[in-house]
């Protein structure tokens, strides 16, 4: 079975955007940027949208030299790094653009995502329950504070988050599609929410997965013993 889905990075720059207020969220006012750092911002953004990632961090890197201190500037140029691969690298961005604005959401949301991805999933978890305080109608901040929950065995937690995101974007064919793996774990499972919601994510988008597929019709035909243990999700 496929494990939860951590998609979304691509599109990560769409939900931070360079000259956002300093603190999302709040009303602070927009902080003042360079023509330098602005200009190079938004090639460095261009670079991003066509998958120059070299150039995008060429790019951002010229721009903070203008504004170091800019959390959305930082923030991009964290997302480009985590594309890269280059997660420590990310996670220095966001720490220092947290330093500048410790109620950045997009900060918190990307060093949580960074967290999940390398199995760190006590910081994941506090840094996506950040990220939702801070940004509460975020669908994919709650569905990745889903998935945290879902890792450490905190299934009524997991499905508060999941079903959270998927009623902020009714859209969102990843939200649907982990309720449905966090349906099929349960103990028995819940086959037919799970399968309503595999459906709902195939509808919205989602490929098909025989697995899940195979193990909706599986627990169907067999249910599972009431007494097996919950496990975690991976």
């Amino acid at each position: 079975m496929r494990c939860f889905v951590l998609a979304g990075m691509a599109l990560f720059l769409a939900d931070s955007p360079i000259f956002a207020t300093a603190s999302s969220g709040t009303n602070t006012a927009t902080p003042f940027v360079p023509t330098e750092a602005r200009q190079l911002a938004v090639q460095g953004e261009r670079a991003f949208a066509k998958g120059n990632l070299p150039e995008a961090e060429a790019l951002y890197k010229k721009a903070l030299e203008f504004a170091p201190e800019n959390p959305p500037i930082l923030v991009s140029m964290a997302a480009v790094e985590t594309r890269l691969g280059k997660i420590s690298e990310s996670d220095t961005f966001l720490r220092h653009a947290l330093r500048a604005d410790l109620n950045n959401g997009p900060a918190w949301l990307l060093l949580g995502m960074n967290a999940l991805t390398q199995k760190r999933d006590d910081e994941a978890f506090a840094a996506l329950v950040e990220a939702t305080l801070h940004d509460p109608g975020n669908a994919r901040a709650h569905n990745y504070l889903g998935i945290a929950a879902g890792r450490k065995g905190w299934n009524d937690c997991a499905e508060q988050e999941l079903r959270r995101a998927a009623e902020l974007n009714t859209g969102y064919a990843d939200a649907n599609f982990n309720l449905a793996v966090l349906y099929l774990r349960r103990t028995p499972p819940l086959v037919e929410l799970a399968r309503r919601h595999y459906q709902r994510a195939v509808d919205l988008g989602a490929p098909h997965d025989p697995l899940i597929e195979a193990q909706i019709a599986k627990a169907v035909a067999s249910p599972t013993s009431p007494n097996a243990p919950s496990a975690p999700l991976p």
